[in-house]
């Protein structure tokens, strides 16, 4: 999902020199992007998101670790896939995703491992492809807000480091933006699946009523 660039254009059909491309942003601003004076070696980029988010844990887990569905509310996943589900609490241990923006379409698989520690959840995702990325890490730490009940902290960890140059460049740009986009996913999903839950529950009583 970090190849995308959400709010800009990239005009790769002109090229008013060698190396440099030109960005258009959602607001109309301009940037020409030269990477030609950039290092050949791709450097490790770190995020971090913190969330607060209605919902008990174990739903925000469920959401989480539920990647199959990811094709149905993440922006950009045009495809969410399990290889290989644990016998046992029928989670992911292989899946991926691919993504497509423009003329870019991008698929790739990652070791999955979903625990509960305690009284936190965690969902932990390494990328096993390795034509796009030297890494590819994610990690959800889900556990009860200290101060709010019935409310969930969330912690989203990303590292990543592509192979190639100026994915890695772009990256470095749209990133953080594209995080955030991808959060507000999942806060959006959470908060859909709990009024349809409610909306459920709401028509079994007034069925059993009548």
């Amino acid at each position: 999902m970090l190849c995308l660039w959400p709010r800009a254009k990239i005009v790769s059909d002109f090229i008013p020199r060698a190396h440099s491309f030109l960005i258009i942003y959602g607001n109309g601003s301009r940037r020409f992007f030269d990477w030609s004076g950039l290092s050949n070696e791709t450097k490790e980029q770190k995020y971090v998101l913190l969330r607060s988010i209605n919902s008990t844990p174990e739903k925000v887990y469920n959401v989480v670790s539920d990647v199959s569905e990811y094709q149905n509310f993440i922006p950009y996943c045009v495809e969410s896939f399990v290889n290989e589900r644990d016998p046992i609490n029928n989670k992911p241990t292989e899946a991926g995703l691919r993504v497509g923006f423009r003329q870019y379409d991008e698929k790739f698989s990652c070791d999955v491992e979903c625990m509960k520690q305690k009284s936190q959840y965690k969902v932990v995702a390494n990328s096993v492809s390795h034509n796009l990325f030297h890494l590819l890490y994610g990690e959800w730490t889900i556990k009860p807000h200290p101060r709010r009940r019935s409310s969930t902290q969330v912690e989203l960890l990303l590292r990543f480091k592509f192979k190639s140059k100026l994915y890695n460049s772009i990256s470095s740009i749209f990133a953080r933006s594209v995080t955030e986009l991808v959060m507000k996913a999942f806060e959006k999903r959470i908060f859909e699946l709990q009024k349809a839950s409610l909306m459920q529950d709401t028509n079994k009583r007034n069925a059993a009523k009548n």
